[in-house]
C-alpha cells in the first residue's frame, strides 16, 4: 500500500507517538521510512550570524533526539534515514519535499493544546493536510498526556 513513507520529526511527544506509528506502518508495509526535520531559519534575526546560530542550535537538538529513533527501528528492521532541511514556513518545506521525493504518505504530530513545538509552528498539520497532494495522517498527543 506505501511504499515511501515520510515523518516529520521535531523530538516532541506528539512526534514520537507519530514515529511509532509510521515506525509499525513502515514495518507492516516494508515501505521505506524517512524522517525529516526543519532547522527553523528565523527570518526576523538581527544579523546572518544570529540567524545561522539558531539554525545550528536547531540542527544539533533535531539530531540529538534522532538518536533513539535509529536503534529502535534498526531492532525491527526498518531502515531509517534522517534529513534535516533549513527553512522557515515547515508546512510547505515539508510537502514540497515529501512531492520533490516521490512519498506516498507523510506522518506528522499534532500538539492538541496548540503550544508550538520546536517546528510545529501554528497548525503545521492543518496545513500540511491543505497542500498535499499525498495522504497526510495526523498523530494526537493523549489526552492525558
Amino acid at each position: 500500500m506505501f511504499q515511501q513513507i515520510l515523518i516529520a520529526w521535531d523530538g516532541s511527544r506528539p512526534a514520537r507517538r507519530a514515529f511509532d506509528n509510521a515506525l509499525d506502518m513502515a514495518r507492516r508495509y516494508e515501505a521505506e521510512l524517512v524522517a525529516i526535520s526543519v532547522a527553523y531559519s528565523p527570518a526576523h534575526a538581527e544579523t546572518d550570524s544570529d540567524r545561522a546560530e539558531s539554525v545550528d542550535a536547531a540542527r544539533q537538538y533535531l539530531e540529538e533526539t534522532f538518536t533513539s529513533l535509529e536503534d529502535r527501528a534498526r531492532r525491527v528492521g526498518v531502515p531509517l534515514d534522517h534529513i534535516v532541511i533549513e527553512g522557515d514556513n515547515p508546512a510547505d518545506d515539508i510537502v514540497n519535499y515529501a512531492h520533490q521525493h516521490g512519498f506516498d504518505l507523510v506522518v506528522v504530530g499534532h500538539h492538541r493544546n496548540r503550544r508550538a513545538g520546536r517546528f510545529f509552528l501554528h497548525g503545521l498539520a492543518e496545513r500540511m493536510i491543505a497542500h498535499a497532494a499525498m495522504p497526510v495522517m495526523v498523530i494526537s498527543e493523549e489526552a492525558n498526556g
